[in-house]
């Protein structure tokens, strides 16, 4: 597994020259307030991986640092290394090869899949659970599974296009090409058939004429005939519409001719029917007499009975309203009565309310004083013991000053400490830089002589080479005898100049090896010399190092001494000042506390809480007494004056002018005859019911008679109106139907005759016709096919059509291929955004564990295609329906959304070795509990998954707090804080209790 050992910033926006971050293999926390730099190393993570950056888009130039002219990251991931480069033009240079950490991924992928899998940044807009739906879909469809089916999908669409245009073109060429020769095939056929059908010999036309007008004159038709078709010259389409006509009219009146005969079969009937129904229309007539004359006599008996029911009933009103007016009377005496009896009442109860009502008051008034004084001497109390609370809090102020001004003693003693050890790292600096002055100048001139010495070495390496070659070249071709010289020519003798040849050969080497030990000596001086301004520039780096520290420490000192100066507990800007202020607020606490004591000693003792509640109860009983007393007194008022009030209102009226024994003597009699009148209306209206019955019976009987009656007058008069249609006159007789009848066959028997000579003269039109249709078809087929012959145009419009059928047979198979095709990258890209998908689960368990809010654990990711374009939307539900989820969630609740989907990404779509988590400040919005949540899935992560984890922050307590987690779990971490310096930001990596 593929882990980033250590990233080496140079010139990245603020950072300074050669920055070089060691990442842990567990977590790496980078803390800096913000401003200073967090962003800018994610952003040169991405430039190292990617080449570009997507905040700056196709201008990378603003992450140069001010003032510098490049820009350079380093990546290491053990055994592989890659870096990048970028000038102030915008050019990037890029070294290293990152093929085994993104295996099989092409390069425009990367930045995209890095942010669905490793990289949360600050970019939110980008961020997968905010983005548009087209650029999410876009996003996910880079994952490695599916993606070249999408690719292939999207050029399917512009394929099949093309394929089902040309497909459309060829049907409508095929269509064009079938219906010419169809109508080819059909003016042959037809011609042939014409030719064949006007081979015997014809009438002449007038001839023809002649025939139909002999027709139309004995069947008496001619007048109805069209005008101007029989007149020289005579034409075809005339003689056919003559003909067609002519035998139209003279089957019109054998059809209505048939029909009248066939109408004569009913005339039996209709005649029977008549007779039947004329003395039933007698005999019900005779009885609608008789019954009208009983239902007469019947409604005037019941008139009677109903005049002596109207009279009784007049009566009974008459007693019911007297009776009325006697019930009136004895009600309005016994209210009278009780109105009185109930006065009295409520002007006894209304005087026993009263009398509690101040007893009840004169009690709660002792008790209320009782009270009051308890009251008032516990807030005295509470008083003088709450001033000496405060007193009690000053002394303790007094004492927390007393530690602060000793705290600021020691930080102005540690200051001086500082100070001089920053002067003497100071002058130790300029001893350094004096050391590496002449430490750069014996380096250069160590150079120098190397460069010399290897010059020499080489020069006299060369001249060796050729001497000795020389040399060995005369030696090895000198004869043994010869005695002079090949070069000066002077005479040395056989064995001296064998001698000397040798003694040059042997000289030659001493000079190349005192070269060679030179070169040594030189090189080795060099390494010295090099190893020296390594030792000192190292030594000047850890002094400036250590200055830098103390100027911090410096710096901090001096802010904790303007904190200590301005707290208001010490109240001075100096020690002195504090010390006396100090000194002043002791002596007024003190005087205060022995004034507060005096003055508890003159009060009387508080009373125990059991006597104050006691006295206390005792007095809220009394005032709920009053209370009581004053409702229940307000009550009986008003109830007095409610009895009062209704008995004004009864004793308004006058009296009643008889008395109560006259009423009830009044109330009996009437009584009596409301009987005697019920029991003669209850037999009256029983015999108006019987009479009634009897009316209706006689009434129903006079409708049936009269229903019955109508019927069989309809029933006539469809009769009459059926003989009318016959063409018959009167009423319905057997004489007349018989003469008609005979006279109407010899009418038909003439009229089928005549229709039976027609269809010789059809034959002899349509001959002609034939012969004319011959003509014209002949003449057609004779300009389609030119100079060809009729079979040679044939077969030539057979072929053409064929090679259209298996053009479109071809482009048929291939369409259902594209089809197939289509169909099956359609079910594979569905399932890929089921894969996609799948990630669900996980999301949803991470955001139970992180979002506190409920409803988004039930976010929804819709992946799917919509016109060959990947879509993803991100939504939670809210009020029975699903809503995107900017529009409801928080700044937190988007950063933990987003968030979660990266992790789970990370987990179900592993397309890089590499398992890292980059994470730009995830936390700044949440407090410590809810960033512990995300902390705690961070350590699962990191121990359960292999996750390496780079996480900045700005909240020091955040980051303190996620390092002892990880620590107390055993986790390999560093804390590594960013801070500005005059050469850039630096980096320096904070130590930590249990590391090394």
């Amino acid at each position: 597994m593929k882990q980033l050992k250590s990233i080496t910033l140079s010139n990245i926006r603020r950072f300074g020259a050669d920055t070089t971050i060691e990442l842990s293999s567990g977590a790496t926390i980078l803390l800096a307030p913000n401003g200073t730099g967090k962003t800018a190393i994610f952003e040169a993570i991405e430039l190292g991986l990617t080449g570009k950056i997507s905040r700056l888009g196709e201008n990378l130039s603003p992450i140069i640092r001010d003032t510098q002219a490049m820009a350079r990251v380093s990546l290491d991931f053990g055994e592989v290394q890659a870096s990048s480069q970028v000038n102030n033009v915008g050019d990037v240079d890029r070294t290293g090869d990152l093929s085994p950490l993104f295996p099989d991924t092409n390069p425009e992928d990367i930045p995209f899949l890095l942010r669905l899998t490793h990289l949360l940044d600050q970019r939110e807009g980008e961020w997968l659970v905010k983005a548009d739906a087209k650029v999410a879909g876009s996003q996910l469809a880079r994952l490695p599974i599916g993606k070249d089916g999408s690719q292939v999908s999207s050029v399917l669409g512009g394929i099949r296009r093309t394929l089902t245009e040309q497909l459309k073109q060829t049907k409508s060429s095929l269509e064009t090409l079938e219906a010419e020769f169809g109508e080819w095939q059909s003016l042959t056929l037809e011609r042939d058939l014409a030719a064949s059908q006007s081979q015997s010999a014809l009438r002449s036309k007038d001839d023809i004429a002649d025939s139909i007008l002999g027709i139309a004159r004995q069947t008496q038709s001619f007048e109805q005939l069209p005008a101007g078709l029989l007149v020289p010259p005579l034409s075809q389409d005339g003689l056919e519409k003559a003909y067609d006509a002519l035998e139209q009219l003279v089957q019109a009146k054998l059809d209505r001719l048939r029909d009248q005969i066939s109408a004569l079969a009913q005339v039996d009937g209709l005649i029977g029917r008549f007779v039947s129904e004329q003395a039933r229309s007698e005999q019900l007539g005779n009885d609608l007499n008789n019954v009208t004359q009983e239902l007469a006599q019947k409604k005037k008996d019941r008139a009677l009975i109903v005049d002596n029911h109207e009279r009784l009933l007049n009566d009974l009103v008459t007693a019911e309203s007297e009776r009325d007016v006697i019930v009136q009377q004895l009600n309005r005496l016994m209210n009278e009565v009780q109105a009185k009896e109930a006065v009295e009442q409520r002007k006894q109860v209304l005087k026993t309310a009263d009398e509690a009502l101040i007893s009840a008051v004169s009690l709660a008034s002792a008790l209320r004083r009782d009270h009051e004084d308890n009251e008032q001497l516990g807030v005295q109390h509470e008083l003088i013991n709450e001033q000496r609370k405060k007193l009690l809090q000053i002394d303790a102020d007094l004492l927390t000053a007393h530690q602060l001004l000793e705290l600021w003693e020691k930080t102005i003693q540690e200051v001086a400490e500082v100070t001089s050890s920053i002067s003497v790292e100071e002058a130790q600096e300029e001893v350094l830089q004096e050391q590496l002055r002449a430490a750069l100048f014996s380096r250069a001139t160590a150079e120098t002589e190397q460069q010399a010495a290897k010059s020499h070495h080489e020069t006299l390496t060369s001249a060796a080479d050729s001497i000795r070659q020389a040399v060995a070249s005369i030696a090895a071709h000198l004869p043994s005898d010869r005695g002079d010289c090949p070069l000066c020519g002077e005479e040395h003798g056989t064995v001296a100049l064998h001698e000397r040849v040798t003694k040059a050969l042997n000289a030659i080497d001493p000079n190349v090896v005192a070269a060679e030990r030179r070169v040594k000596k030189a090189a080795d001086a060099l390494r010295e010399c090099i190893g020296a301004v390594t030792t000192v520039e190292t030594e000047l780096r850890e002094c400036r190092g250590r200055i830098v520290e103390l100027k911090n420490q410096q710096s901090r000192l001096t802010a904790d001494i303007d904190e200590l100066r301005s707290n208001v507990l010490l109240g001075g800007d100096t020690v002195p000042l504090a010390k006396e202020s100090i000194r002043r607020r002791v002596d007024a606490n003190t005087a205060a506390k022995l004034q507060l004591d005096e003055k508890q000693l003159n009060l009387a003792p508080p009373v125990t809480p059991e006597v104050f509640d006691k006295t206390k109860n005792a007095y809220d009983s009394a005032v709920r007494a009053v209370d009581s007393a004053s409702q229940s007194r307000s009550e009986a008022s008003s109830r007095l004056e409610q009895a009062t009030a209704a008995l004004a209102a009864i004793t308004a009226d006058a009296p009643p002018v008889r008395t109560l024994e006259e009423l009830s003597l009044a109330q009996n009699q009437n009584a009596n005859q409301l009987a005697e009148l019920s029991t003669k209306m209850t037999a009256e209206q029983s015999a108006l019911d019987r009479q009634q019955a009897q009316v209706t019976d006689v009434a129903n009987k006079v409708s049936d008679l009269e229903t019955q009656l109508s019927e069989v007058q309809t029933r006539l008069a469809t009769v009459r109106a059926s003989w009318r249609q016959l063409s018959f006159s009167g009423d319905p007789t057997a004489e007349v139907a018989s003469r008609h009848e005979a006279q109407l066959q010899s009418t038909v028997t003439e009229l089928t005759r005549h229709l039976e000579t027609l269809p010789t003269i059809k034959i002899e039109i349509g001959a002609w016709s034939k012969s004319e249709q011959a003509r014209l078809a002949q003449g057609l087929l004779d300009r389609r096919r030119g100079e060809l012959s009729e079979d040679e145009f044939t077969a030539n419009l057979r072929q053409r059509v064929e090679i259209r059928q298996s053009g479109l047979q071809r482009l048929l198979q291939l369409s259902e291929a594209m089809d197939s095709l289509n169909q099956f990258l359609s079910s594979e890209i569905a399932n890929v955004q089921k894969q996609v998908q799948a990630v669900m689960p996980r999301w949803q368990a991470l955001l139970k564990r992180v979002v506190r809010e409920q409803r988004f654990t039930e976010t929804n990711l819709n992946f799917r295609s919509l016109y060959q374009k990947a879509r993803a939307e991100v939504s939670v539900p809210i009020n029975g329906e699903f809503a995107p989820v900017p529009l409801i969630a928080s700044e937190a609740q988007l950063t933990d959304l987003q968030l979660t989907f990266l992790l789970s990404m990370a987990l179900e779509h592993q397309w890089s070795p590499w398992r890292g988590l980059l994470l730009d400040d995830p936390t700044q919005h949440h407090d410590l509990v809810h960033a512990a949540s995300v902390f705690d899935v961070l350590r699962d992560y990191i121990v359960d998954h292999g996750f390496q984890v780079v996480i900045a922050t700005h909240d020091a307590l955040q980051a303190r707090y996620f390092m002892r987690k990880l620590q107390n779990d055993g986790i390999d971490a560093r804390l590594w804080s960013l801070a500005p310096t005059p050469e850039g930001v630096t980096a320096s990596e904070s130590p930590w209790p249990g590391r090394s």
